[in-house]
């Protein structure tokens, strides 16, 4: 299930580049607000499939329909666009409820309205798919050194393991979801140069990618990267993707 959330901001806000922590407090302070027990159970425990903890569930940047960027983020105003997505119903319900009951929210020093909640029809999957990301994609992969201890390296899209490493983790969602995981793998074609994104989530500098990319194979495994996200860190703001004809990009309207 997906809804796209409009928020609107009555005065000029300021974005720094690293605010998907904040984005991240929206996303449980409403929940909570409109299921407390499920939102006491996604963020303290998750899904467990295949050794690890998942959230099952994924959420956009934010796109200001009027904007300007200077070196430390973005000056916004006017309606903001953010859309959630989760292959469990109950989530999103939740989430879009809490929002409902509290139609002001606040992110960082900015207060902002919700406006317009829509629940998104979701498209026509086919065994290959043209999508683009509405957040970075980020995988990693990791390995002892000399002394055993372990180191977690980002991963590009340049590399083989790239690929690898999100076909692995979709079907570890699966196996939180569905208890098994589909058949299949899936084939990745980038079709425009990644753009690399580094931002600070809890701490943590994370780079992620922006790109459109083809991919082919499992159409279960499609379904749920739509749905839940491609690649790590999905419910911290990472991996979320549309068809072209849905980004934002295409009719947003520059300062």
């Amino acid at each position: 299930m997906r809804i796209s959330v409009e928020f609107f901001a009555p005065d000029e806000i300021f974005l720094p580049w690293d605010y998907l922590d904040w984005l991240r407090g929206i996303f449980y302070r409403a929940m909570e607000r409109g299921r407390p027990k499920l939102a006491r159970e996604v963020h303290d425990e998750g899904f467990s499939g295949g050794g690890k903890r998942y959230k099952l569930a994924t959420f956009s940047l934010l796109y200001p329909e009027q904007y300007e960027r200077t070196p430390g983020g973005l000056r916004a105003r006017g309606r903001l666009r953010w859309w959630v997505s989760s292959p469990l119903e109950p989530l999103i319900e939740a989430l879009a409820l809490g929002l409902l009951m509290r139609p002001e929210i606040r992110l960082g020093a900015s207060v902002l309205h919700v406006g317009q909640i829509g629940v998104l029809l979701p498209p026509t999957f086919a065994e290959t798919m043209t999508l683009m990301t509405l957040s970075p994609i980020f995988a990693s992969t990791g390995s002892r050194d000399a002394e055993g201890r372990f180191r977690k390296r980002f991963l590009s899209p340049a590399e083989p393991d790239f690929a690898r490493v999100l076909v692995e983790n979709l079907k570890r969602k699966a196996l939180a979801i569905y208890g098994e995981a589909p058949e299949g793998e899936l084939q990745f074609e980038w079709l425009s140069e990644p753009r690399s994104k580094l931002m600070r989530v809890n701490e943590t500098d994370v780079r992620g990618w922006m790109l459109s990319f083809r991919v082919s194979g499992s159409l279960d495994l499609i379904r749920l990267g739509y749905d839940a996200g491609f690649g790590e860190r999905n419910a911290q703001g990472f991996g979320m993707v549309c068809l072209p004809h849905e980004h934002p990009t295409s009719s947003r309207q520059r300062a």
